[in-house]
């Protein structure tokens, strides 16, 4: 059975310590082909959705096993996306990069999304330095790490904000965190996306060392765009034999790279386009800089 336990990882994208309700594994099996890990987990969700019974392998073809959550921020929502005709707006030249303190005066807070919860214990500032390499999976997965950070050095990364969240819904929390990092170019804030969503196509399963091993299992999403462009990835996270499933999006806004995690029991899209969208709008309206630098 699942038990009420919060436990933290770390995973890639300026999102630092993540606690939540995790996926247990008492019967783990870890079946390793060529340095690549997939891992039997046992289905976790809240009532209604997947139970905890029954193990199945957490890869890119299983991803959806863990079940769409259904948490209560935000309005009604679609739990899978679908597919949309709309074209990224193209990366504006003469756009320039926004401060920390700007970037803290767009971020959102819990009174702006209905049912959050703010997490003071994960809020942060400062850029990514320090170069992420995969120890399995290749150059395409080391490439996915560092767009998921915007790794200043790769990025043109100057400043960035972190705030962290809580829903709390029957059976588990949903642990949500938000970063809005400035890039010294719209370009540069455009190639995180590029590389994020090129790289996840060709990376289905990674791992990486961070005091531990962890093993991300990946699947892109198509999605419709969001801000100037956007792109969304689910991640099964594996740390030692727990697991969680996280939904990830990436989106720009003129020189902003906004990067929303959504961790939970279940792939919670809903939830990520509602706290994305509430960032865009944001971002747009307390900024009025990055809302003109948007084509």
């Amino acid at each position: 059975m699942c038990v009420p336990e919060r436990f933290g990882f770390r995973v890639p994208g300026r999102l630092g310590r993540v606690l939540i309700m995790p996926i247990t594994l008492p019967a783990l099996t870890e079946q390793v082909d060529a340095g690549v890990g997939t891992v039997d987990l046992l289905r976790a969700g809240r009532a209604g959705r997947v139970v905890c019974a029954g193990a199945f392998v957490l890869s890119v073809g299983a991803l959806s096993a863990c079940g769409s959550s259904d948490s209560s921020a935000g309005t009604a929502r679609t739990s899978e996306p679908s597919a949309s005709a709309a074209s990224p707006s193209a990366p504006v030249a003469h756009a320039k990069p926004l401060t920390e303190g700007r970037l803290k005066a767009a971020v959102i807070t819990a009174a702006d999304v209905p049912g959050l919860r703010a997490d003071t214990s994960e809020d942060g500032s400062g850029v990514e330095t320090q170069r992420i390499t995969a120890t399995s999976g290749g150059r395409v997965c080391t490439e996915f790490l560092n767009a998921m950070s915007a790794n200043a050095g790769t990025y043109g990364s100057s400043a960035a904000v972190t705030r962290g969240f809580t829903v709390q819904v029957t059976g588990s929390p949903v642990s949500i965190r938000v970063s809005l990092v400035s890039h010294t170019s719209a370009a540069g804030a455009q190639r995180v996306i590029d590389d994020a969503r090129e790289s996840a196509k060709g990376c289905a399963h990674l791992a990486y060392d961070d005091g531990g091993t962890t093993r991300l299992n990946l699947a892109p999403l198509s999605a419709p765009v969001m801000g100037d462009d956007s792109t969304v990835t689910r991640m099964g996270v594996i740390v030692g034999k727990q697991g969680v499933c996280t939904t990830v999006g990436l989106v720009r806004v003129g020189t902003v790279s906004l990067n929303v995690m959504v961790s939970s029991d279940g792939y919670d899209y809903g939830d990520l386009q509602t706290v994305a969208k509430a960032s865009v709008s944001k971002l747009e309206r307390v900024d009025p800089q990055v809302a003109s630098a948007a084509s």
